[in-house]
């Protein structure tokens, strides 16, 4: 079992373990000899714009030169999927991003990129852990902290800049988009990419000062954003979070839009097969059987999604939370390359955004979480298992109910949705 590493990698909150100082540089000094370990010496690190994603930058760095690896090279603040593409395409055998997505400013996290641009699997990840236990409190971890900080790399951005710059065909005119960069890693590529494009770009929300990452903001606060598509007669808004992996959208008129419509809209423009998870929506994959379109459901996050992408051979994949994988272009979820392709579809097919996803409608959820010290299996709690099985009971085959535990925070996730829940509020507007 793995302590430390979550669904999408170390997170917690910042000088805390297992992000206090000791065990940030235990890690670093694990990360080199895993990098040894593939013959690699070249490492590539990007955050994002938490007041404490500089200072656990730093001590990575200063561990993994202590360890001996040769090229250090710091992006500054940069888009996750930023990070993953120029590890790949740059020929680095390490990616680190700090961030901790969608959280707040408090929390931080440490998430791993192999060379090939892919989040490493949780064998690597339970192995690194090992050799992090091994680290922690050994005469090492003070002295990593002499050694010398990265190099900065910042302009190799632009070539993650072209990459998306070229995903929109013609380009973006007449589209007039509103973006909601949250504070966060979206801040300077977003707005920049969009006016590029020649698309008609408001903004808001990209004044970050380390502390208001996500404050009631981006693709957790559409509140703010449905407003200035209003105001300004936008064709849609886009609200990445923190680290821009994830994207949702408002419609023209005002509707929310999460990955699920996204899934829908791609997928029959493609006419490709979609990887899901198990919050996947009811009404999505009854849709997609209609258009002759197969789901297939995977355990929550999107490292799994992937997996199931590279087994099945399926292009498509993602999350109501709007982590979407485009397998034929990224090897990783992408909310500012996701964006792109729906705009892209929009000016290509003349469209509006609320016309593209008028055949989707979906069920409605009731969605809650409960604060737990302890995850004890779900399975061996007598109590929880006769709740379960009453609601589903309840349920039968007109909707789902879906049980399980967060893999970033200390939450017994719940969730319940079908056709029949129309007198519970749903998540997302429909």
């Amino acid at each position: 079992m793995r302590k430390l590493f979550g669904t999408d990698g170390i997170r917690g909150v910042a000088g805390r373990f297992p992000l206090d100082e000791e065990t940030v540089c235990a890690i670093g000094l694990a990360l080199a000899e895993f990098v040894g370990t593939q013959g690699g010496s070249r490492v590539l690190i990007g955050r994002d714009t938490r007041e404490s994603s500089p200072w656990i930058a730093g001590r990575l760095s200063q561990a993994l030169a202590y360890r001996g690896i040769a090229a250090i090279h710091d992006l500054g603040v940069i888009p996750t999927a930023g990070l993953a593409y120029l590890t790949r395409a740059r020929g680095y055998d390490l990616g680190i991003m700090i961030s901790a997505s969608h959280n707040p400013y408090q929390d931080n996290g440490i998430k791993l990129f192999s060379g090939q641009g892919f989040k490493i699997s949780d064998d690597r990840e339970l192995e690194i852990e090992r050799s992090i236990e091994s680290w922690r409190n050994t005469p090492a971890v003070s002295a990593c902290r002499g050694s010398a900080g990265p190099d900065k790399r910042e302009s190799l951005a632009a070539d993650y800049l072209d990459f998306l710059s070229r995903q929109a065909g013609s380009g973006l005119e007449p589209l007039r988009v509103g973006l909601d960069v949250c504070n966060g890693a979206a801040g300077v590529i977003g707005p920049r990419l969009f006016n590029r494009l020649g698309a008609e770009v408001t903004v808001i929300n990209d004044r970050p000062d380390g502390r208001n990452i996500n404050r009631n903001c981006g693709s957790l606060h559409l509140e703010g954003l449905t407003r200035a598509v209003e105001a300004n007669s936008l064709d849609l808004g886009v609200a990445f979070d923190g680290d821009a992996d994830r994207v949702l959208c408002v419609t023209g008129s005002g509707k929310w839009l999460d990955g699920d419509h996204f899934l829908y809209a791609l997928s029959r423009d493609w006419k490709a097969k979609v990887v899901g998870t198990i919050m996947t929506n009811l009404a999505l994959e009854k849709a997609l059987i209609r258009e002759g379109i197969p789901l297939i459901r995977t355990p929550v996050g999107d490292k799994y999604v992937l997996e199931a992408m590279r087994t099945s051979g399926a292009v498509l994949g993602g999350e109501p939370s709007g982590h979407i994988i485009l397998g034929n272009l990224h090897t990783t979820g992408d909310g500012i390359l996701t964006a792109v392709k729906l705009a892209e579809l929009l000016v290509r097919r003349g469209l509006s955004l609320d016309d593209l996803v008028a055949g989707y409608r979906p069920f409605p959820q009731v969605l809650d979480g409960l604060r737990v010290s302890r995850k004890i299996p779900i399975e061996q709690s007598p109590e929880l298992l006769a709740l379960i099985g009453n609601a589903r009971a309840q349920l039968s085959d007109s909707g789902r109910m879906v049980v399980r535990y967060s893999g970033t925070e200390p939450l017994l996730r719940i969730m319940a949705e079908g056709r029949e829940l129309a007198q519970s509020k749903p998540r997302w507007k429909a």
